[in-house]
């Protein structure tokens, strides 16, 4: 039921491609005028509605429209549904509704009965996680969006709900098991367990996978992690066949830092089950960090002899590993693209892919459309901008910066970083009082920044 933006007739493709703009520009009475007509004609579009809620939300804070609370209820009660069917009730809520209070507790649980009605519960979710973004406290919505979450097959969300819970209440009991019940649902999603019908043993190795992930977000010692390997090693040899004991070993391994051992399992555990997208991209995550460590080892060599015999063949392999690498991410990423091209997020792993091979002409087509997804819109401008000075295009690359930062309200790492890149590229441009304005606001926040306090201190002497 969902409509992507490819899907959208012309007229409406157009009125999206004005919003998206209009968001650029932080123009949120214009954003709610185009996207408004567009979710109310096609109620499948999910992503035109979240960012019709993000406008609303931002008008909302600027005291353009009836401030919402943060803490109360959230709206009164919309009574104008009568005799209409539920997706002109929901185009009422959108309506007079979520544009006075895009938070409102009434009006999503409206939407949200009025979506399940229709059986649409992406469009349910959504709601709940709008109450979650205005009242980030109320435990009551935030359990009933993880049950939501359980009850259609996504126990990896419901988990990261159950843990925004026990951040509001880190002794809440009934979280804590909610937790562990979706992770021992992940195991099984991602292992296949269950299909032979032996449910019994599919929920005990469930159940032991996820003690094991509990232990290991705890924090297991070393002796327990040596105790524990041990006896799987005892399991591994009574059967080797045992994928369950195969991962629990590479997962090991890996946490105790063995890395080549913990790949050699976890390579094993794919021809045992090489349908396992989720295990096969674990793999290649470990099989990319053992060769960081292989290229750091011999970057540590060359720097302590120069003038080893052997300096010009590790130089060569060390190229070697990143041109291997980055051919293999490319041609993963492009494929990805290629089955899904309206996919935004997948556009920017591919930018990301090209950066980071130093293809930065043909990433920037990629970052360019990735800007349109309102979730990895500030990511992409930074890349977009480090892209533009890569190429000396400095004039380009200070523009997205500070297009990114209108962006980022909070100082967090990734406001601070596009400071930090701003104030470079100003340095490049000869402008002095951008690059200093860029620097005191990170030195304000926080001192030991990089080298932000050596830099503008030295601008006083």
């Amino acid at each position: 039921m969902i409509v992507q933006e490819s899907e959208l007739e012309p007229k409406f493709q157009n009125l999206w491609k004005k919003a998206m703009l209009s968001f650029e520009q932080r123009n949120w009475d214009y954003v709610v005028s185009l996207t408004l007509p567009i979710v109310k004609a096609v109620p499948g579009f999910l992503d035109g509605r979240r960012l019709l809620r993000r406008a609303e939300g931002e008008k909302a804070k600027a005291g353009t429209k009836k401030m919402f609370s943060f803490g109360g209820g959230g709206g009164g009660l919309f009574k104008g549904g009568g005799k209409k069917e539920p997706l002109e009730q929901i185009a009422d809520l959108e309506e007079n509704v979520f544009q006075n209070d895009p938070f409102s507790l009434n009006g999503n649980s409206q939407l949200y009965d009025l979506a399940m009605r229709i059986h649409f519960p992406d469009l349910a979710a959504l709601a709940l996680e709008t109450v979650m973004m205005g009242h980030p406290t109320n435990t009551k919505n935030m359990y009933k969006l993880a049950e939501h979450y359980m009850s259609h097959d996504n126990p990896e969300k419901a988990g990261d709900t159950y843990r925004a819970i026990l951040k509001t209440d880190p002794r809440d009991m009934n979280a804590i098991k909610g937790e562990k019940d979706a992770a021992a649902r992940m195991s099984i999603s991602r292992q296949g367990w269950g299909s032979d019908g032996d449910f019994r043993k599919s929920m005990k190795n469930a159940d032991e996978a996820a003690e094991l992930e509990m232990m290991n977000k705890q924090g297991m010692t070393q002796e327990q992690m040596e105790a524990l390997l041990a006896k799987t090693i005892e399991q591994y040899n009574a059967d080797q066949t045992n994928i369950n004991t195969v991962k629990r070993m590479a997962d090991l391994y890996e946490k105790m830092g063995q890395l080549e051992s913990a790949q050699m399992f976890f390579d094993y555990a794919l021809t045992l089950n090489p349908g396992d997208v989720a295990l096969q991209r674990k793999t290649e995550l470990l099989r990319d960090v053992v060769k960081d460590r292989e290229i750091e080892r011999m970057e540590s060599e060359i720097e302590a002899d120069p003038n080893a015999p052997d300096i010009e063949e590790k130089r060569a392999r060390i190229a070697e590993i990143r041109m291997e690498r980055s051919a293999v991410v490319i041609n993963e990423s492009k494929a990805r693209v290629d089955r899904n091209p309206t996919d935004k997020q997948l556009r920017y792993d591919l930018g990301q892919a090209y950066f980071n091979a130093g293809m930065y002409t043909e990433a920037i087509p990629e970052l360019q459309q990735a800007k349109s997804n309102p979730h990895i819109r500030t990511k992409a401008m930074l890349m977009l901008g480090r892209c533009f000075e890569r190429k000396n295009m400095n004039d380009l690359a200070k523009s997205s910066f500070a297009d990114a930062l209108k962006e980022l309200a909070i100082m967090d790492a990734t406001k601070k970083e596009v400071l930090y890149e701003l104030a470079m590229v100003c340095e490049k441009l000869s402008d002095r009082e951008g690059y200093l304005e860029a620097l005191k606001e990170i030195y304000n926040a926080d001192y030991g920044y990089r080298d932000v306090a050596t830099r503008v201190e030295s601008s006083y002497a």
